[in-house]
């Protein structure tokens, strides 16, 4: 019996160590960084992968190669720019058919596991039933993320992944680590996953989706891309942006440069908290955002403590509540114009006010119609930098 289960050991002991029989060996993979997506464009002469079926959607898959980093890491730093050769391009009937169709004409196995972003083109932004089969894909494909980062673009997806960021090497790391790494210091955008989207268009139709452009042969992450009823309706500019971030966006702080005295003070704010509420007055609904900030001063005047001043630091402050408010004002009338609800205020009415909305019929009424801003601001100034 002992030497029974001796042999039993000696025979399956290897099996056990076998491993897993189906797996795929790292190098055997295609890794895809960045996805683009756009619209098919007949008149376009592309010398991409096509099939038989109906052309609808343009896929362009961005993968790290190797042997051209290690190439790059020889040349001088101060070279130009090139275009990523990294691109792998089809096109077919439908996003999954044509990442497919992608999948059966390279010698590797495409995974989607490590894929940092996505990038929608202009015309599919523009088009409802593009969008919504395109985000319909992406949340189907099981190894896709729901944390992917969503950018726009006014250029053609495909574009902006063949376009290699200055002193950059792949554009999937380089937009990851733009947003991990200025995600509290960022005034001018902010990120939005594919999460975000898609509960944000199934719940209300509208949003803004951070722009990636192609400028000057480099990839600048500027702007927003307004989305109403899931379709694109409008670009708001970097100031308009940036003012909607005191409200849209909790981590987004920054510096601010306001005119003092002769010469201009910054601040870099570190902390902000916003708090919303919402009241009825003279017939409309009032959306009270009240902002606090806290701050250093870092920059005014080579041998002038500003701190001993109380009375000139109090002012500070105060030209600073100001500027903010008028930033905020500024970016919510151009909102208001493109009738665009990207702070989402009908929602965070009906959800903490539903007497209100449902009194109003926000339901089925223009928002705008029924409300009033009142925005305030406070800022504390907690020190005068490092200056001894």
């Amino acid at each position: 019996m002992k030497l029974f289960k001796i042999f039993c050991l000696i025979i399956f002991c290897p099996i056990l160590l076998t491993g897993c029989f189906d797996k795929i060996e790292l190098e055997e993979r295609g890794i895809v960084l960045a996805i683009g997506i756009d619209k098919y464009i007949e008149e376009n002469n592309t010398s991409i992968e096509k099939t038989g079926e109906e052309k609808r959607f343009v896929v362009s898959l961005a993968m790290p190669n190797v042997s051209e980093g290690e190439k790059s890491n020889k040349k001088d730093d101060n070279s130009e720019n090139k275009e990523n050769k990294s691109i792998k391009i089809g096109e077919g009937a439908s996003v999954s058919s044509t990442m497919e169709l992608i999948d059966s004409y390279i010698s590797k196995n495409l995974y989607y596991g490590h894929t940092k972003v996505v990038v929608l083109g202009k015309d599919i932004l523009e088009d409802e039933l593009f969008l919504k089969e395109t985000l319909d894909a992406l949340e189907r494909n099981n190894e896709i993320s729901r944390k992917i980062i969503v950018l726009g673009s006014q250029n053609r997806a495909e574009d902006i992944l063949k376009t290699v960021p200055k002193d950059e090497k792949i554009l999937g790391i380089y937009i990851n680590d733009f947003f991990k790494n200025n995600k509290k210091f960022s005034s001018f955008t902010y990120s939005v996953d594919l999460e975000d989207v898609i509960s944000s268009l199934l719940s209300t139709g509208d949003i803004a989706i951070p722009s990636i452009q192609v400028i000057d042969e480099d990839i600048k992450l500027q702007g927003l891309m307004a989305i109403k009823d899931s379709k694109y309706i409008g670009y708001l500019d970097d100031a308009t942006t940036k003012g909607l971030l005191w409200i849209l966006d909790k981590k987004s702080l920054g510096e601010i440069a306001i005119p003092f005295e002769n010469g201009y003070v910054s601040t870099t704010i570190f902390k902000k908290k916003i708090e919303k509420n919402f009241y009825e007055k003279d017939n409309k609904i009032i959306c009270s955002f009240n902002i606090s900030l806290e701050g250093n001063i870092s920059e005014y005047y080579l041998g002038k403590n500003i701190m001993i001043d109380t009375n000139k630091y109090k002012m500070i402050e105060e030209e600073i509540n100001n500027y903010v408010k008028a930033e905020i004002n500024n970016s919510i009338d151009i909102i208001k114009d493109l009738d665009v609800d990207i702070l989402n205020i009908k929602e965070l009415i009906r959800k903490n006010e539903y007497n209100l909305y449902d009194k109003y019929n926000l339901e089925n009424n223009n928002i705008y119609d029924y409300i009033d801003f009142d925005i305030k601001c406070t800022t504390k100034i907690k020190g005068s930098g490092s200056v001894k």
